[in-house]
């Protein structure tokens, strides 16, 4: 059966948005009601005037490090973080989006305790859980890392993050029918959640629900046309649809993207063919 699945766990921003008041506070708040949009510079240069203006900020350091992590400069939004949370010790935001960037920068242990102290200030925070969970599960720790998920969809069953992960770590167990669920309801939450598409279709292709799997690898594509996986995803559709040259062409896409993932790829034609002949003895030899 094909099992070719996107496997990363997502992580999210949580955003802390402290009621503006006047004069130049504006820049403290106006930061992070911007973060969904693109204008980052702009976003970072009303963070720098927040902190000039207001240098004992919490939120302005915090603001700043939100932004930063977008960029991806997770070096100098720990910096920020960490200002914040010196400025003001009980900042739970300003933990659980340390604890997030801790973990990309692969500080597992400063990242769990930053997931711990934030619950201890806050036992109903939801993203918290998710980044706990997270970490469990990179631990090999799936029963922590579910309830923790679970946890956090009972806290706030509106957030897509937690239903994608979840639905991860129902793959990992090979709950297929419980993950479909959990992706479906991420993509009703998030309909732009590209990786989930590529999961569901994944989980249809090994249903054999495959016209509904090319679907979701199209809609993935679409959002974002840069995932290798989703390639290679949907050539292995296409070559059990007996579609081959439509098969080679997103094979060869698919290493253009990340010439890595050629073995993994031989291992799934390899499979897909065998898939085949079980259905048709007759089926022609391998061709890729």
């Amino acid at each position: 059966m094909f099992k070719q699945f996107v496997l990363t766990i997502m992580v999210l921003v949580s955003v802390s948005m402290a009621a503006a008041q006047s004069g130049t506070d504006v820049y403290v708040n106006r930061g992070t009601s911007w973060l969904p949009k693109d204008d980052l510079e702009r976003l970072l240069n009303d963070s720098n005037v927040a902190i000039v203006f207001h240098p004992k900020s919490a939120t302005a350091y915090h603001n700043r490090g939100l932004i930063l992590t977008v960029r991806g400069e997770l070096q100098r939004a720990l910096v920020d973080f960490n200002k914040a949370i010196e400025i003001k010790p009980h900042y739970v935001s300003a933990y659980s989006n340390r604890a997030a960037v801790l973990f990309r920068l692969g500080r597992f242990d400063e990242a769990l305790a930053d997931c711990n102290r934030t619950l201890e200030l806050d036992s109903r925070h939801a993203v918290a859980y998710i980044y706990r969970g997270v970490i469990r599960g990179s631990r090999g720790d799936f029963a922590g890392a579910l309830e923790d998920h679970n946890t956090a969809i009972r806290l706030n069953p509106n957030l897509s993050t937690a239903y994608y992960n979840r639905g991860v770590l129902q793959l990992a167990k090979g709950e297929l029918n419980r993950a479909l669920a959990d992706f479906d309801r991420a993509i009703e939450i998030d309909p732009n959640l590209a990786a989930a598409y590529v999961n569901r279709g994944s989980v249809k292709v090994a249903t054999d629900q495959l016209e509904a799997a090319l679907n979701d690898f199209d809609r993935a594509i679409e959002l974002d046309p840069l995932i290798s996986d989703v390639y290679q995803n949907r050539g292995i559709t296409y070559l059990l649809l007996g579609r081959e040259a439509e098969a080679e062409r997103d094979f060869t896409r698919c290493l253009e993207l990340n010439p890595s993932l050629k073995p993994s790829l031989d291992e799934a034609i390899k499979a897909a063919r065998t898939r085949l002949r079980v259905r048709s003895p007759r089926a022609p030899s391998d061709k890729f």
